[in-house]
């Protein structure tokens, strides 16, 4: 009897020991993760506040894509998905707020033993040259999270910030092999012109890059001009090339917007007018990001000469940007239009 009686006197220190040493254990309250990207932040964010992607690019210890169930799609503040795997009997992650650029989230982890709750902060900045993606995680360990430690070597804080750092390079992977997508087209003969081009005139090589670089801030200033003298934009974004079929090392090239008709421009002001005058163009149409403009060229110039068309020297070629940037940032639907004059046959 007295056996027993010391046994359970020893198993009851034990626990309380153990108790103690439990709940002395300090694990992190928080997290920050940093995520550079090339990429532009607001793709991450589209797939990130879209939970019914999450199957195809998050997982938690590469479990793979989960059999997930999704609710209230319709609803950003109340959609949740849910799944489980071998180590969570439940994984649960709850939209809750969405502006310019954060998304909030409520996650919660489930395993036998015991569970926990994070609030999730992401935060997009972008630059010119590159984006970075800001993860804050915030959850308080209980006396049961702490025991699991103990058992396994690992807190559901480390798990997650893992299983984060992972998914956000699965889907940088996913987003560059979706954006990679293009499309040439020739689409053909187009009468086209009889139009003005609020512009400035640089150089550069043959080098997009480069082109497009420079050309964006003169975009932005013609922009700019047109709104303060309330003229109406007749064209879009477009660039004029002045000699792209002369023989020289520099293409001389004038980014700009078109007007209807000529506009008076006061000195001040480093913006030139002069027309785009009407005639017979080929059109070919590129669907994609701009890293394809030197193949459209090639491709449009290639069209011409299998269908025995004369380029028509006296007018210039120009580029026409359809959709861009301004009205999705998803390069794979980007849609370019380059028009060479030719001559009737």
């Amino acid at each position: 009897m007295k056996f027993f009686k010391y046994l359970f006197f020893l198993l009851v220190l034990v626990f309380v020991v153990g108790s103690l040493y439990i709940a002395t254990i300090s694990l992190p309250d928080d997290e920050t993760i940093s995520f550079e990207t090339p990429l532009s932040a607001e793709l991450f964010k589209n797939k990130i506040q879209d939970l019914s992607t999450y199957p195809d690019w998050f997982s938690f210890q590469s479990e793979g894509n989960p059999e997930a169930r999704i609710s209230n799609k319709e609803d950003f503040k109340n959609t949740t998905l849910s799944w489980q795997n071998e180590q969570f009997e439940s994984i649960n992650f709850k939209n809750q707020e969405l502006t310019a650029d954060s998304i909030l989230q409520k996650l919660t982890l489930k395993t036998w033993l015991s569970s926990s709750e994070f609030d999730i902060s992401w935060k997009f900045n972008s630059s010119d040259t590159n984006s970075e993606l800001v993860v804050d995680l915030t959850s308080d360990a209980s006396f049961w999270q702490k025991t699991e430690y103990v058992l396994t070597g690992q807190s559901h804080i480390d798990i997650t910030k893992d299983a984060i750092e992972g998914s956000l390079e699965t889907l940088q992977r996913q987003i560059n092999k979706e954006i990679s997508v293009y499309d040439i087209q020739p689409i053909g003969k187009i009468d086209l012109g009889g139009f003005h081009i609020l512009h400035a005139t640089s150089a550069a090589r043959l080098n997009f890059k480069s082109i497009l670089g420079k050309s964006r801030p003169i975009f932005e200033s013609v922009e700019e001009f047109m709104e303060e003298q309330e003229f109406k934009i007749y064209k879009g974004r477009m660039i004029v090339f002045e000699n792209l079929y002369d023989d020289g090392n520099n293409i001389i090239f004038s980014p700009g917007l078109g007007t209807e008709n000529q506009v008076a421009i006061p000195d001040e002001y480093e913006i030139l007018s002069k027309p785009v005058k009407r005639g017979m163009y080929f059109k070919t149409q590129l669907t994609g990001d701009y890293i394809n403009l030197k193949e459209l060229l090639k491709i449009s110039k290639s069209t011409i000469e299998d269908r025995e068309l004369t380029i028509d020297k006296a007018l210039k070629p120009f580029l026409e940007f359809e959709t861009d940037v301004n009205e999705t940032v998803n390069p794979a639907e980007w849609i370019t239009n380059f028009y060479i004059p030719i001559i009737e046959n």
